[in-house]
């Protein structure tokens, strides 16, 4: 085998970016490549593709739906009908923009509205919308528009269902308003700043952010309480925080101005420290009773950084009765609960315990695959029991198993609906069809187990996401969560894609998958025309040698075989979820960290996204290697992968490796600079906790790498320099000596997720042992550093250090994002 080490890389031309330019000369990296890359920063890119993520708003009851459709010109709204797939104007946007024009809204052009959604009212004849902080009622034939007062809102409030009322917490108390009248009625009376209703856990928001306002209201909705359907009752928390210490972050460069820095103090527990506590109850907002539930605590997940133990709950149709399916302490168990609102009296329905660990679907940050069908007296129940993840059907009453409803050497991925009435739920799932193994397909099944169905044939991943997303991710579906079936569940509409295909898009009949049409096609000619290339779909062997990886190849732009080309590992080794895109959308995205592996080509690197063993979405041996093996995080994967690669591709340069990754694959960049630097030369690490310890416990580090154990066989600390005796292999303080390579750390000064501190102890121990790396830390900044200036320095610190080129001058004209 021929190898071309340390030469000069021989880049292709560009001139699709500049009109007339030369290629760039050789063992140099040019602005013009920069600029390339620039157009392919993820929104760059992703605007250059018409339709890439078309969403259906469906109106009414009807099986009509509207979406926002991309022209060349700009943009239109366009009526679909489900039945027939013939496609309308929703409006006249002639008429709609000469309207608001009249009504005092500057420059606008019937091209390019200025909303992106809207809503018809009951008779479809005037469409409602905002326009900055104004609210217009424009009449859909002849355009005349109305401005109608914004409603008043209040961040801090929680409206009721029927939007009469509202409820906020206040100095750790739960008040009533009247939303019409503004009076309030005090809720409860007990609470206290620290032992409270409705506050919130230390880093559940922005640290930076206040947690109260002036006169102690907090600044969000009450926390974790919600309003049942008759806007009577509310389920709510009360944290108990009293004995956990503050976590100090302080902000050198207020953003007022001022000199003299800001120090907020949120209460937040170390791993070793005794966590806050939960307990939750059910008010009736008319009579002011107050009931706890109970759950038993102490068996349940205590507060962490990313969930509770409630991963969602059920109000019983009479309201007599709450539903809960909650994990366990350290997710090794999950439980189904029926509670007596009257007295919060609790029955144990469904309790399952698994090791290492339990969980409600393939990744613990999906939503859970858990359903009540309580005129049934049933519960849908999703479980890894067998080394797959599938559905069962409960006795809600017994709390026995009646039968299995899925079985197979395949996973169900996301509930997305399930109609009672019918009996039949519909599904995605991973790995039933062959080929990619993380494709997704939507299936229909009755509860039974018979009559299952594949619904959407095409060999490629089907978007379709679960309509039960956490509310707190909701903000990436424009807050509302996606309906991909029509109303009445006759229809249903999904993207399809591959990493080489744009997106199509189709409706179908639900009840046999029969296609009614292809209403809509993304279209990327725009972006083809800078050069830019699809990631090669690949598959590679583990470091077993014999368990298949999946991943992606983003070629290097201007690809001379003859060459040489550095490599990039651009990673989120987590094991919580998987970050290989199989679909069009997400090859500018991937993976979820400051450098995205699409752009680095432009400059001339080639990079690589592998999800190795210890990743979700495939069967449980698959998924459970990350057990006690954080330390590693599959990272002998990964050098096994990209080995395979450079075999098979000569231009690939195996002895200039990078890596790249932020939070979690921050905690991996550190793992491959100290544990593996002779294999990967150069990282750039953001974000990165470098200690599990000097963290807040959290399930990811208990259920991965078992719960920390202290030298008196204690699980909480006895001293504070107290370290887990059994989490010795992921403390990379002990490993810092080991650095050789080159190391860029990038971190924010008040990240309230991975606390500056947990890396700065690292940062210590590389001082202390004189070793070279460089740091940027940024003032006044949380845990999202992505901004111009630490995207343009990790690609200066690669271009410089493991290309060996002096990075050219170039200034950015995107906006800190």
């Amino acid at each position: 085998m021929i190898r071309f080490h340390n030469c000069c890389v021989v880049l292709g031309v560009i001139c699709a970016v500049v009109a007339g330019c030369k290629a760039p000369r050789q063992g140099t990296v040019t602005a013009e490549q920069y600029a390339l890359a620039e157009q392919w920063l993820p929104a760059n890119a992703m605007a250059k593709v018409r339709n890439l993520n078309v969403s259906p708003a469906w109106i009414g009851q009807s099986n009509r739906f509207w979406y926002r459709r991309e022209t060349a010109e700009g943009h239109e709204f366009v009526v679909v009908d489900a039945e027939t797939g013939a496609k309308t104007p929703a409006f006249d946007h002639e008429a709609i923009a000469a309207g608001l024009t009249q009504a005092g809204v500057d420059d606008t052009i019937p091209t390019s509205l200025p909303f992106s959604v809207f809503e018809f009212d009951d008779s479809e004849s005037t469409i409602s919308f905002a326009v900055g902080e104004a609210q217009y009622v424009c009449a859909v034939d002849h355009g005349k528009c109305s401005t109608e007062p914004a409603a008043a809102g209040d961040p801090g409030v929680l409206a009721s269902p029927n939007a009469k009322l509202g409820v906020r917490s206040r100095t750790g108390n739960l008040y009533l308003i009247d939303r019409e009248t503004g009076d309030e009625t005090a809720l409860t009376s007990d609470g206290e700043p620290h032992f409270g209703y409705g506050i919130y856990y230390g880093n559940w928001y922005s640290s930076h952010i206040p947690r109260q306002r002036a006169g102690g209201d907090e600044a969000f909705p009450p926390m974790e309480t919600h309003w049942a359907p008759d806007s009577r009752h509310i389920l709510t928390t009360r944290l108990d925080e009293r004995h956990v210490q503050p976590y100090p972050l302080i902000v050198t460069s207020p953003p007022d101005g001022s000199f003299r820095p800001v120090l907020y103090l949120p209460r937040i527990p170390l791993v070793g420290e005794e966590p806050a506590r939960l307990e939750w109850f059910v008010i009736d907002t008319l009579t002011g009773k107050k009931v706890l539930l109970n759950l038993p605590y102490e068996e349940l997940l205590h507060v962490h950084q990313d969930m509770l133990a409630i991963r969602k709950f059920w109000w019983g149709e009479d309201l007599d009765h709450l539903y809960v399916a909650a994990y366990g302490d350290t997710i090794r168990s999950t439980h189904f609960f029926e509670i007596e609102l009257a007295t919060g009296a609790v029955r144990r329905v469904i309790d399952e315990s698994m090791h290492p660990r339990s969980d409600f679907s393939s990744s613990s940050y999906d939503p859970p695959n858990v359903f009540l069908n309580e005129r049934a007296d049933e519960v849908i129940w999703w479980s890894q029991r067998e080394g797959w993840g599938h559905l069962y059907l409960y006795d809600l009453g017994s709390g026995k198993l009646k039968n299995r409803i899925t079985e197979g050497a395949w996973l169900v991925r996301d509930v997305i609906r399930v109609d009672k009435e019918a009996r039949r739920i519909y599904f995605t799932a991973n790995g039933k069809e062959g080929g990619n193994p993380y494709f997704r397909y939507l299936y229909g099944v009755n509860f039974d187990g018979t009559g299952l169905e594949l619904l959407t044939p095409e060999p490629a991943d089907h978007v379709m996401e679960s309509p039960n997303i956490d509310p707190r991710f909701l903000a990436a579906f424009g807050g509302e969560a996606p309906a991909n079936f029509s109303p009445d569940g006759r229809f249903f509409v999904y993207g399809y894609s591959t990493v080489r295909q744009p997106t199509k898009y189709a409706i179908r009949r639900t009840a046999d998958g029969e296609l009614v049409s292809h209403f809509e096609e993304a279209d990327a000619s725009e972006l083809y025309a800078t050069g830019w290339q699809d990631p090669e779909p690949f598959v590679a062997k583990a470091d077993d040698g014999v368990t298949d990886l999946y991943g992606v190849l983003y070629m290097p732009h201007g690809l001379d075989e003859t060459g040489s080309y550095p490599i990039i590992d651009a990673q989120y080794a987590s094991p919580l979820t998987a970050v290989v895109p199989h679909n069009y959308a997400g090859i500018f995205t991937a993976p979820p960290a400051l450098t995205k592996a699409g752009y680095m080509t432009a400059l001339g690197f080639a990079s690589v996204i592998v999800d190795a063993r210890g990743t979700t979405y495939r069967d449980i041996s698959f998924s459970h290697h990350s057990w006690k093996n954080l330390h590693q995080i599959g990272l002998y994967d990964h050098v096994a992968a990209i080995s395979e690669l450079a075999n098979r591709y000569q231009w690939m340069d195996i002895d200039r490796v990078g890596i790249h990754g932020g939070s979690y694959g921050g905690w991996v960049t550190f793992r491959a600079m100290f544990d593996f630097g002779d294999f990967f030369k150069v990282g750039v690490t953001s974000v990165p906790p470098a200690i599990m310890h000097g963290l807040y416990p959290d399930y990811h580090w208990e259920a991965f790498h078992g719960e920390a154990v202290y030298e008196d066989e204690s699980e909480l600390k006895p001293t504070p320099a107290s370290k887990p005796i059994n989490w010795q292999n992921a403390n990379a303080v002990e490993e810092a000596a080991d650095l050789e390579g080159k190391l860029l750390i990038l971190l924010g000064e008040i990240d309230e997720n991975v606390f500056p501190a947990s890396t700065l102890i690292v940062v210590d121990q590389l001082i202390k042992l004189d070793k070279d790396f460089e740091m940027y830390y940024y003032p006044n900044t949380s845990h999202a550093i992505v901004n111009t200036h630490s995207i343009h320095r990790s690609m200066d610190y690669f271009v410089e250090h493991l290309m060996g080129f002096e990075p050219p001058e170039y200034r950015f004209n995107m906006d800190d994002r």
